[in-house]
């Protein structure tokens, strides 16, 4: 399959999940995905690596899907606070396979982001509000 082709296919399967989840469209993540990074001034990475730039809006479009899914404002400071983090955990496991010379599947990649950035979102709830119901 042409990394064009797998890429496409992962976009796709990653939209479709977050429509299925939470009746938003491709459209209105990637608006999220966008204003993170404006809201947080944060740094996209480096035209050189347009790779690691797909991870990064990987794991973006999974927050951003956490987000609707569970409820959780993507403009709050308490819930945006963990975007910075997972843009740097995001680059700094990249860095390592590259810098260890190390081979990756990057639609496996892909999907791992957006499943990381999902995960965030879900423990952020956790942390914030259910667990405090719960106990």
């Amino acid at each position: 399959m042409a990394e064009g082709t797998a890429f496409g296919l992962a976009a796709l399967a990653s939209s479709s999940l977050i429509a299925a989840r939470s009746r938003v469209t491709a459209a209105e993540v990637d608006s999220s995905v966008l204003s993170y990074y404006e809201i947080l001034n944060c740094e996209k990475a480096s035209p050189d690596e347009p790779e690691l730039a797909t991870f990064e809006r990987f794991a973006l479009m999974g927050v951003s899907a956490g987000f609707v899914e569970r409820n959780l404002s993507p403009h709050l400071p308490e819930h945006t606070a963990i975007i910075q983090p997972l843009l740097e955990e995001i680059r700094s496991v990249y860095g390592q396979l590259i810098q260890q010379g190390l081979t990756f599947d990057p639609e496996e990649f892909r999907l791992r982001a957006f499943h990381y950035g999902l995960h965030k979102a879900s423990y952020l709830d956790w942390t914030l509000y259910l667990s405090k119901e719960c106990y």
